[in-house]
């Protein structure tokens, strides 16, 4: 077997420990000098003095791709065999550079030129300044970097986009935090953040969702939670408690529909039977339904529990129409509420929580209209159910629609006895959502998490915790 040695990123780390002299930093640049001048030599004699192309196979392919996997450039594990992937990697590599003066082919065929800069450490491994926008194999190094210590979640795609930024600024506050200089929040990763980033790490304090201490409830820290976004509030008080981006714009998803039920419960009858309208039927095709039917005829109130345990933008709709004459009125109503309520930094733009740029809030606005709401005594009660048993209609036969959250189920590790009520909501923009409120000892406590990641299960890791968190600090 040719082993190609090569030193990831020593002298970096070298330069986080202090007391080490400049004679171990030459020591460290002239064993990357010959171990580059053997990684090329042995690459090339082991493929023949060929470049390396599509098609090709061996252990001068897997070193190649060994090298490239750890630079960025290759998003799948090495397996030796130089297919579409392993093509793509190296001419994102040659795209990369070539603006930078390097003559390479950008074709993707891996030439004596090219190999000899991707085993560079002196250009390709150094810290390029990545910011919003950029693609490329250095945000994917980045990404894999924050999704390892906790900063970032789901998979790295060498995007930089905003839950990059947001993770990049969540580790330059930790490092601000630390007593770093030199470094600024700004969610740019510039060669000084990521110089800490590639380092040992050594005497910083890391909180991450994976380093939560569950024995000590009162230390949460926000990096211990999955949500770029949350807070928690005292019901009674509004005292916010614990907040992290508490006032950032986010978009709400289906927990849209704290505010669609609230007004909803003003219809003077909800025993009345109504008429589903047409606009029930005018959703985006991937919403999440009751379902109920055009023309069916039911008990208002059904339309209630069908828009809460069962998410039902179809019901949103037809509340909307039967309770203001149109959805747009209703829509109205929604906006008008919010500034009634002093929620300043809310704009509804339908009454379901479908994606819309000109729809969101703030996880501060969010807790706040959820404790107002429950100042309310038929929306409490129906927040606290869970199952509903809808009559035979008109279409359908009787049925009974449940809410299946794992938050409400004593059977799932993420069980919590303490919370009697919440609403999720998920698009791909807005994450995994929920809000919820929670009772210990005569407290009550809201919660909103928004933007949990990829897994779903997060906000219910973060909601507990939350909610740990506020029952420590008030005693009980």
């Amino acid at each position: 077997m040719v082993f190609l040695p090569f030193f990831p990123r020593c002298d970096r780390i070298q330069r986080m420990q202090p007391g080490r002299g400049g004679n171990a930093v030459l020591n460290i640049r002239i064993r990357r000098l010959l171990a580059l001048a053997i990684a090329v030599a042995l690459l090339f004699a082991s493929a023949g003095a060929e470049a390396l192309a599509l098609g090709a196979k061996g252990e001068a392919v897997y070193k190649l791709q060994q090298r490239l996997y750890y630079l960025g450039f290759l998003a799948v594990s090495p397996d030796g065999d130089y297919g579409p992937k392993t093509q793509e990697a190296v001419r994102d590599f040659q795209a990369f550079f070539r603006p930078k003066g390097h003559a390479l082919p950008g074709d993707g065929t891996a030439d004596e030129a090219t190999v000899e800069l991707i085993f560079d450490d002196a250009v390709a491994d150094i810290s390029y300044p990545l910011k919003t926008g950029d693609k490329n194999g250095y945000v994917r190094r980045v990404q894999r970097r924050l999704i390892e210590l906790g900063y970032l979640y789901g998979l790295a795609d060498g995007s930089y986009g905003q839950k990059t930024a947001d993770a990049v600024r969540a580790f330059q506050l930790m490092l601000l935090e630390n007593g770093v200089t030199g470094i600024d929040a700004t969610g740019e990763a510039d060669a000084a953040t990521q110089d800490y980033l590639y380092s040992e790490l050594l005497g910083f304090k890391i909180n991450t969702p994976k380093s939560y201490g569950a024995g000590n409830a009162a230390a949460l820290n926000p990096g211990n939670l999955y949500a770029s976004a949350c807070a928690l509030i005292d019901a009674d008080t509004g005292a916010l408690l614990f907040g992290k981006e508490a006032y950032a714009k986010k978009y709400p998803a289906s927990t849209t529909k704290v505010m669609t039920l609230l007004l909803a419960l003003e219809y003077p009858n909800l025993s009345e039977i109504v008429t589903v309208p047409q606009s029930a039927a005018e959703i985006p095709g991937d919403s999440s339904r009751v379902p109920i039917q055009v023309g069916e005829r039911l008990p208002y109130e059904d339309l209630l529990y069908g828009l809460f345990l069962r998410s039902g933008n179809d019901a949103a709709n037809a509340i909307a129409t039967i309770s203001a004459g149109s959805v747009e009125a209703f829509v109205e109503r929604m906006n008008a509420r919010a500034r009634e309520l002093g929620l300043n930094s809310t704009h509804y733009a339908n009454p379901h929580g479908y994606h819309d740029d000109d729809h969101y809030t703030t996880a501060a606005d969010m807790a706040e209209l959820l404790r107002r709401a429950l100042q309310n005594s038929a929306f409490e009660a129906l927040f606290r159910e869970h199952r509903h048993a809808m009559g035979a209609t008109n279409v359908r036969a009787a049925r009974v629609i449940e809410c299946r959250y794992d938050i409400f189920n004593a059977a799932s590790k993420y069980y919590d006895p303490d919370v009697f009520g919440g609403k999720t909501g998920f698009t791909s923009p807005a994450g995994y959502c929920f809000v919820g409120a929670a009772e210990r000892g005569g407290v009550k406590l809201i919660a909103v998490v928004f933007d949990s990641g990829i897994q779903k299960f997060n906000r219910w890791t973060d909601a507990g915790r939350l909610f740990e968190y506020g029952f420590a600090v008030k005693g009980v």
